[in-house]
C-alpha cells in the first residue's frame, strides 16, 4: 500500500513537472493573494436591462440574496455582481459600471427633476450568457504565471480538469481549467491568454 502511494506521488510529480516543461510561455514567480471559485457547472443566462448601477435577468439557476454572481455574457469573460433580489427566474445584480463593462454608454435618463438626484439610465437589451455555478470561494496563493497558466497554492482539493475562476484584487477574472495537482499546488490553463505584466506587478 505505502508503495503505491509513492507511485501515486511521484507519478503525480512528474505530471506536473511535464505539464510546467510543456509551457512555451516564460514563467515569472510571484506572491500574489486571490480569490478561487471552483465551477460545478454552468446556467443559461438572459439580461433583460442594464444600468450603471447594475443588471436585471432571468435563469433557471436558484440564486441567493446578497450572494456573489459569476456570469459570463461574452464567451470566456466573465464578470462579477452581488445578486440584490430574486423573484422567480427573475433576479437583480448589483453591479459597479455595468453598463460601462458591459460596453454600454453611460448616459442620464433626461427625465430626472432637477431636485432629485441622477438616474442611470436603463438600457433595455437580450444578451445571451451563461452563470457559473460556484457556491464557494477558497483564499489561495499565486505562486507563478505565464501567458497560458497559473501555479496555485490551495487549501482545498481540486480535480484534473475542473474549471476555476480566479479573482485578483482590480483585474479582470481569469477562467481556467486544472491541468495537475500534487503537494498542495494545482497548474490550471487558462481559457485565454494573459498579459502576464499586469498579474506580475499586482499589488497585493
Amino acid at each position: 500500500m505505502v508503495a503505491l502511494r509513492l507511485k501515486s506521488f511521484f507519478g503525480m510529480a512528474e505530471e506536473a513537472d511535464e505539464w510546467e516543461d510543456r509551457r512555451v510561455e516564460p514563467r515569472s514567480k510571484v506572491l500574489l493573494k486571490g480569490d478561487a471559485f471552483p465551477v460545478e457547472g454552468y446556467a443559461a443566462l438572459v439580461v433583460t436591462n442594464i444600468s450603471r448601477t447594475g443588471l436585471a435577468g432571468e435563469s433557471d439557476t436558484p440564486l441567493e440574496v446578497d450572494a456573489p454572481l459569476l456570469f459570463s455574457v461574452e464567451g470566456n469573460k466573465f464578470h462579477m455582481g452581488t445578486v440584490r433580489w430574486v423573484k422567480g427566474r427573475r433576479f437583480g445584480l448589483d453591479m459597479e459600471d455595468a453598463l460601462g463593462i458591459l460596453g454600454y454608454e453611460n448616459e442620464l435618463d433626461p427625465g430626472f427633476l432637477p431636485t432629485h438626484q441622477p438616474r442611470s439610465r436603463r438600457h433595455d437589451v437580450e444578451l445571451h450568457g451563461r452563470i457559473a455555478i460556484a457556491p464557494r470561494s477558497v483564499r489561495v496563493t499565486i505562486r507563478d504565471v505565464s501567458q497560458s497558466g497559473l501555479c496555485i497554492d490551495t487549501p482545498v482539493a481540486l480535480i484534473e480538469r475542473q474549471q476555476v475562476i480566479v479573482r485578483l484584487r482590480d483585474r479582470p477574472l481569469i477562467l481556467a481549467s486544472v491541468q495537475w495537482t500534487g503537494g498542495g499546488k494545482v497548474g490550471v490553463r487558462t481559457a485565454d491568454r494573459m498579459e502576464t505584466l499586469r498579474l506580475v506587478y499586482a499589488y497585493e
